[in-house]
């Protein structure tokens, strides 16, 4: 997969979020406060971000970007529900190392006080059950872009 450098530039970015930048205070560090996902779609990578402010972009590896997706209420709604409701899978995930690309599978980073965790997840073979619900929040948030 070739990527386009406007796709690179808005990734590089998004990994760059403090919670403090969206003047959100978290409690504890169960909260997330912002997603992204990196999701394979035939020959690109397809990136979702979103944050606790409503905010929630589409990035595409060939250089094409959606932002202000969070405008609609639908969109912004089922993305404050994945922050909310995917702390309690922080502790199945794996910490922060880097955020190289991998092709192969959907890779999920959740921001929370403590930094950033990550777990890489095989759409088409979700093994544990915190796999399935990630993906079934994220699948809520395309199902949502596509149909508003």
């Amino acid at each position: 997969v070739i990527m386009d450098e406007i796709y690179l530039g808005f990734r590089e970015q998004a990994f760059t979020l403090k919670a403090e930048d969206i003047n959100i205070y978290l409690e504890n560090d169960e909260q997330v406060f912002a997603m992204i996902a990196d999701i394979p779609i035939k020959q690109n990578i397809v990136t979702i971000f979103c944050s606790f402010d409503g905010n929630v972009s589409m990035y595409y590896s060939n250089g094409k970007f959606n932002i202000g997706l969070g405008e609609k209420e639908a969109v912004r709604k089922a993305a404050i529900s994945l922050l909310i409701s995917s702390g309690q899978c922080l502790p199945y995930m794996n910490l922060y190392e880097d955020h190289i690309i991998d092709e192969s599978v959907m890779q999920v980073f959740l921001f929370y006080r403590d930094g950033i965790k990550t777990k890489k997840i095989n759409i088409k073979d979700c093994k544990t059950k915190e796999d399935k619900f990630i993906n079934f929040l994220i699948q809520n948030i395309l199902t949502a872009i596509h149909t508003n």
